[in-house]
């Protein structure tokens, strides 16, 4: 008899995980976390029954994994064992990063393919594929696409976000057509509406996915800031090398205080989809929140739904249209025309 019932959020009292807490509350939960206390106030708060286990991501006790039949993870990790594990023990596993260079790991393994393994879910990756996905079907002789990444600076971002954030400024990547580039080094532009915002190249793992799925295809990722005097002033610090400072511990930590507590911005995002005069867009606020919802909603299909086994993306879990339709993400979407309800119903 199969006695697995329950659910593992790893955590899942956090910026993004408590979202995905708080809709899958009616289910055998166990949030883990390294301080008890902070999980049991968050449990408390939101009236919510879950077991607690206190652990390291990192250092994790599988004995503790017994009766779970799916994994959420919503914090960064090193290895790879958890997401091993799961796939020996025919355990659901979903991923909430946004980095790289870990999914690249996940990506490589020699998987046995008994467990749902769910990565790309959030904003980028996650509604950043979607729409790629969805221009490519409207628009299938682009070739050279870009993805622009537009982040209000007013945004409250957890700290995992802030670290891999800062940490990939200082890193080189590579991409499929433009080979080893540095971070910040193209510069693009995208159309808000109201105004033209200068974006650069980033390492967001979106392109990556995309570039794999598409041979015939280049995706390239442009980052940039609601405020596009502090994207061009960003640009010019990593051109005369002063994103090198954040090496030194002290400076590292005043950018993290600075990113951690925002004087200025907005909490608006928006994805552009652009290939020429072609563009897919869609916006929205608070990319926390948004992060948090589309995952949870994510996590519930997992555990409620017949997927099949094996990798799977954001797009086989849920289509742009179910996003664009939901009330609940608080989306607005445009083509370069101004309308998009019209293309969304588009199959």
């Amino acid at each position: 008899m199969d006695t697995k019932n329950k659910i593992m959020i790893i955590g899942g009292h956090g910026k993004v995980g408590q979202y995905i807490t708080r809709e899958l509350k009616n289910y055998n939960l166990i949030l883990v976390g390294r301080k008890e206390e902070k999980i049991r106030r968050f449990l408390d708060k939101e009236k919510i029954q879950a077991e607690i286990c206190e652990m390291d991501i990192n250092n994790i006790d599988f004995t503790k994994m017994q009766n779970v039949y799916c994994v959420i993870v919503c914090v960064d990790q090193e290895n790879t064992m958890l997401v091993e594990f799961c796939d020996e023990h025919a355990i659901d596993y979903m991923d909430v990063t946004a980095n790289s260079e870990y999914i690249e790991k996940i990506q490589q393994l020699q998987l046995r393919g008994t467990s749902r393994i769910l990565l790309g879910v959030g904003l980028a990756p996650g509604l950043t594929n979607l729409l790629a996905e969805k221009f490519v079907s409207l628009y299938p002789s682009a070739e050279k696409i870009e993805i622009q990444l537009i982040l209000g600076l007013g945004e409250k971002h957890g700290d995992a976000a802030i670290k891999w954030t800062l940490d990939n400024f200082l890193k080189d990547y590579s991409h499929k057509t433009l080979g080893q580039i540095r971070p910040y080094k193209l510069k693009s532009t995208v159309n808000t509406g109201q105004k033209r915002l200068r974006t650069y190249n980033f390492n967001f793992v979106d392109q990556h996915i995309l570039n794999q799925k598409y041979a015939d295809k280049s995706f390239t990722t442009y980052l940039g800031f609601d405020l596009s005097s502090v994207t061009v002033f960003l640009y010019g610090a990593k051109k005369i090398g002063l994103f090198g400072l954040l090496k030194h511990k002290k400076i590292y930590q005043i950018a993290e205080t600075f990113l951690r507590k925002p004087k200025f911005g907005t909490d608006a995002f928006m994805v552009s989809i652009q290939s020429g005069e072609q563009v897919l867009c869609g916006s929205g606020h608070d990319e926390g929140r948004f992060t948090g919802l589309i995952a949870a909603e994510a996590a519930k299909r997992i555990v409620t739904m017949d997927f099949r086994k094996g990798m799977l993306g954001i797009s086989d879990i849920i289509s742009v249209e179910e996003v664009a339709h939901n009330e609940l993400f608080e989306l607005t979407f445009t083509d370069a025309a101004g309308e998009i309800k019209s293309i969304l119903c588009k199959n």
